[in-house]
């Protein structure tokens, strides 16, 4: 969108930065640590801002030589080209981030080569490298803030690094940049329109805008047009619309990568189907998913992968390449009753790893009765059961060369089952591209003047994904992006300012507990355990008994820490003890309101 200088603006910031995740947290605290004040803008409201920096597994992709490094990188990136220096300022950031950890974050890294333990909650691989036979994949590592992962703790730190310059920061959540602001004469970006509560704001930026708004993963028509998908459900956030693309595509930038996205999953990039706006349960090491009497159809009631292939990021090995599954709207996992027995026994047992599974069951008395639920032909689905037995007995599979120690006989004699499967996407790579200095660039090549871009949007994964890469741009292109956009001159303009929108900070306001109101017997407690930040309990508290908790505020994953918040408080108030079972998948989150429901009971013992 034009403006000019009849155009009535309602602020003035130096600096915009569009997208509240790992990239755009970072690029707010470097233009503010650069002399600018800041708007940070997320579309997601308080308590779910973070991205997919927040759901990602915390370890941040570095390397220990800087010449191996680019040499591992320039393979994962084959056959395609990418521009040499921006990769090369990439990459010379890989080197630098156990610097970066303690210069920045004030913390001594993890690095998992180096400070790995017996006992230590992180798993010990042979190989940190996801391409272990690429040229200088040895100098590959991780880095991480402790030796936890999935528990948002980076996430944390970067929030953190925020809050704490609250006075040059201002924070808009649930708040949605629609367009950038151009200059008529120019075409110099100015600003960006904003809706918030249903109104249309004018932004100004006196020095220029930061896009970190994420992929589009949760935009199933860019999934059609880029992808050639018909739905993708997502792993992460499930505020990735694309929104940055549209904005970028307004102004003219080049993109990249637009084909381009990551996956994970129970089998090799598909998770268990959810209702619409439901995030995918990624769950790792379920065997009994891949083992036994059990097997993956699609469309036609036929196999289409090996269901225990190791995987990369959802990459299976195919004909000498690594290559995404085809993602099929009608998938299934298929198995007979001595399977679902084994299901039924994780349950009993509390080692059930997916909640809703029973929910989600489709039951039949015959392989053909199943196909017509399933809606896939039967002779297919018979014809399959056939060949999967003939494989058991033989210990080959001849489609897919499963191990043989995972086929067992799939027996017809009482009911089958299915389950729904959903290809799913952890994040996209595509979007506007950038430069070295992280300028967006126009389909000339040239520098777009005053937008910058961080992260995710237009990241710089070209063709093999490496686990923690998109962490590491989060970080070295944010401070690139955030730095430079602040040093750039001011644009010689008078701004008209009509209904000017006093200083906000949403993540602040949204953090008081004072509001609370509290009877006798009643104590606050929190911690900032959870996966999602601070969960806030209200506790009962009397004759030495905890009579009531309750959970004011939370920001867990939902259908996981959400089912622990609803049960883990009665069996704290039935054993009077904080000290209770975790629920499957949710440990995060119990401890966290473990953390809690003490922090009160201490309040009430002072």
């Amino acid at each position: 969108m034009e403006v000019n200088a009849q155009t009535k603006w309602n602020g003035d910031y130096d600096v915009i930065v569009l997208g509240f995740g790992g990239a755009g947290g970072t690029a707010a605290r470097f233009a503010a640590d650069n002399g600018a004040k800041v708007l940070l803008v997320d579309v997601a409201p308080y308590g779910h801002e973070g991205g997919n920096t927040r759901y990602s597994a915390q370890h941040v992709a570095m390397g220990h030589d800087q010449e191996k490094i680019k040499t591992y990188f320039k393979q994962l990136t084959a056959p395609f080209a990418i521009d040499a220096k921006t990769m090369e300022a990439y990459l010379d950031g890989f080197v630098e981030i156990p610097e970066y950890f303690k210069k920045y974050f004030g913390i001594e890294p993890y690095i998992w080569s180096r400070d790995y333990q017996e006992g230590d909650h992180v798993a010990r691989k042979k190989q940190l490298c996801e391409y272990p036979e690429y040229e200088g994949a040895d100098t590959f590592d991780f880095a991480m803030v402790h030796n936890r992962d999935f528990d948002a703790e980076l996430w944390k730190v970067i929030r953190k690094e925020v809050v704490v310059r609250a006075e040059n920061i201002d924070i808009w959540l649930n708040s949605r940049a629609e367009h950038l602001l151009t200059d008529a004469q120019t075409g110099e970006i100015r600003g960006a329109m904003i809706t918030r509560n249903h109104k249309q704001y004018y932004m100004h930026a006196k020095r220029g805008v930061v896009l970190a708004t994420g992929g589009f993963e949760n935009n199933p028509q860019m999934q059609q047009d880029y992808l050639h998908i018909t739905k993708l459900t997502p792993l992460g956030t499930l505020y990735n619309k694309g929104d940055g693309i549209s904005m970028a595509s307004e102004v003219g930038a080049k993109m990249w990568h637009m084909g381009n996205y990551e996956s994970l999953g129970i089998v090799p990039s598909y998770v268990i189907a959810e209702t619409e706006n439901e995030r995918g349960r990624q769950i790792s090491g379920w065997e009994n998913v891949k083992s036994g009497s059990i097997f993956a159809v699609a469309d036609d009631g036929s196999r289409f992968m090996r269901e225990d292939a190791k995987f990369r990021h959802g990459h299976i090995y195919q004909h000498g390449d690594y290559l995404l599954p085809h993602a099929y709207d009608n998938a299934w996992l298929v198995f007979d009753q001595k399977q679902c027995d084994k299901f039924v026994q994780e349950q009993q047992q509390g080692k059930l790893k997916y909640q809703k599974f029973f929910d989600k069951l489709v039951k039949a008395a015959s392989l053909s009765d199943l196909a017509d639920k399933l809606n896939v032909p039967a002779t297919n689905l018979i014809q399959t059961v056939q060949r999967f037995n003939e494989f058991a007995k033989n210990g080959c599979d001849l489609e897919f060369e499963r191990a043989p120690a995972t086929l067992e006989l799939f027996s017809t004699d009482g009911a089958v089952y299915a389950i729904k499967l959903a290809p799913a996407v952890l994040n996209t790579q595509g979007g506007p591209q950038h430069d070295e200095y992280a300028r967006v660039l126009n389909e000339q090549g040239e520098p777009i003047k005053r937008l910058y871009t961080a992260g995710e949007l237009g990241g710089m994964c070209a063709n093999h994904y490496q686990g923690g890469g998109n962490l590491a741009e989060c970080l070295i292109f944010g401070k690139i992006a955030g730095e430079a956009v602040a040093k750039l001159t001011p644009a010689a303009e008078e701004v008209d300012l009509v209904n000017q929108v006093p200083s906000i900070n949403d993540l602040v306001d949204g953090n008081r507990a004072e509001r609370i109101k509290l009877e006798a017997n009643q104590y606050l407690g929190s911690s900032e355990a959870g996966i999602g930040g601070r969960i806030l309990v209200r506790v009962t508290y009397e004759d030495k008994k905890i009579k009531k908790v309750e959970v004011l505020e939370n920001h867990e994953t939902e259908g996981i820490g959400a089912v622990a918040l609803e049960q883990l408080p009665r069996e704290m108030v039935k054993q009077n003890s904080t000290e209770v079972d975790a629920v499957s998948g949710a440990s995060m989150t119990t401890k966290a309101l473990e953390e809690a429901v003490k922090a009160a009971i201490k309040q009430a013992n002072k």
